[in-house]
């Protein structure tokens, strides 16, 4: 089944193009696919060995979520995580842990790779089409996710816990949508404590960019911003928009092409700057109607990161995630590859949570 271009294009571009420059990096495919029989040139951080999961997997949410065996989790302080798309709970272990010794219990919500799937149904409607989709409609599924993430707090905390909501990539403003549409102002005014998005695409392009007319969302991040303005029901200062600057895309064409075997690899760093600028390039453009000397976290630039209303925090090079999803395992990232869930960048926003 071949989704639409604008959907497709707006959520599933920039991993393509992602997952192309991993396999330029020489990561380890073996992971991701067991019975691939390439050669493994090197890793570029120790994995656990386990059985790898496959798109149907199951999750087993009650041995996954909870993340603080051994630990009253009394003592710790609750968080919910909306991931990036096609992300699961075990992309987000490294994470959890760094939370954990950080004195936060986080929860992700228990998504597979199969649950992705069910957004295609929205692609086939008459909304799709005419860019009118509805979040409660199109992301129910998530909604789910997120119930039960919720639920597992309660049964870990009692009903009356305040909770903190992360987001990461497009989970940022699918908690936005969550908060308003299934809390509701009373509950969430109550029970969220606080909303933190970590490289959320929360701003369309500019309306006079050549790339306005196209919702790429397909209505759905524009009916969030017109019904929920800067995180509301929340006030304004309970929410927190964290944005990258891991690449700063080039002047001009010239200076992409320009020193090619100098950006092509760096044998230290284990990466390739000229790639890295390729696809801040895809990605930047659609979504800012920039290329051209943007500065973002090499998929998401900072201006579109970040709500008018709402504290700020930008973070030196920041890049937007560790991995890569796949139908197994996901690829992981070197570690010079900076992400919001390095530690060092972890300690310039968890104290907004």
């Amino acid at each position: 089944m071949v989704l639409h271009s604008s959907w497709s294009i707006c959520l599933t571009r920039p991993l393509i193009l992602l997952s192309c420059t991993l396999f330029l990096l020489r990561c380890d495919l073996a992971d991701a696919f067991p019975s691939c029989r390439l050669p493994v040139v090197g890793r570029s951080r120790p994995i656990a060995q386990r059985p790898a999961l496959s798109l149907f997997s199951q999750v087993d949410t009650t041995s996954m979520i909870q993340g603080a065996e051994g630990l009253d989790v009394k003592n710790l302080k609750p968080v919910v995580l909306c991931p990036a798309q096609f992300g699961t709970q075990r992309d987000y272990e490294d994470l959890q842990k760094t939370l954990l010794k950080r004195g936060f219990n986080l929860y992700p919500a228990p998504l597979s790779r199969l649950d992705w799937l069910k957004i295609v149904p929205s692609t086939l409607t008459k909304e799709f089409f005419t860019a009118s989709l509805r979040p409660s409609k199109t992301l129910g599924f998530f909604y789910s996710a997120l119930d039960r993430a919720f639920e597992q707090v309660e049964k870990d905390y009692g009903v009356d816990v305040e909770v903190a909501v992360l987001g990461h990539s497009i989970g940022g403003w699918v908690a936005r949508s969550y908060i308003a549409e299934v809390l509701g102002e009373e509950k969430a005014k109550k029970r969220i404590r606080s909303l933190v998005t970590l490289g959320t695409p929360h701003n369309p392009p500019p309306k006079d960019s050549i790339v306005s007319a196209v919702d790429q969302t397909r209505g759905l991040l524009s009916y969030i911003n017109e019904n929920f303005p800067n995180g509301f029901p929340l006030d304004a200062s309970a929410v927190t928009c964290v944005a990258g600057k891991g690449t700063v895309t080039p002047r001009g064409l010239m200076d992409v092409i320009s020193k090619v075997g100098e950006k092509l690899w760096d044998e230290k760093q284990r990466r390739s700057k000229l790639l890295e600028e390729i696809v801040a390039l895809a990605s930047y453009f659609p979504l800012s109607g920039k290329a051209f000397e943007t500065e973002g976290d090499g998929l998401i630039p900072v201006e579109v990161a970040v709500l008018a209303e709402c504290r700020s925090v930008i973070i030196e090079n920041c890049n937007h995630a560790a991995f890569v999803p796949t139908p197994g395992k996901s690829l992981r990232l070197p570690e010079t590859y900076e992400w919001y869930g390095t530690e060092s960048a972890v300690d310039q926003w968890i104290q907004f949570l």
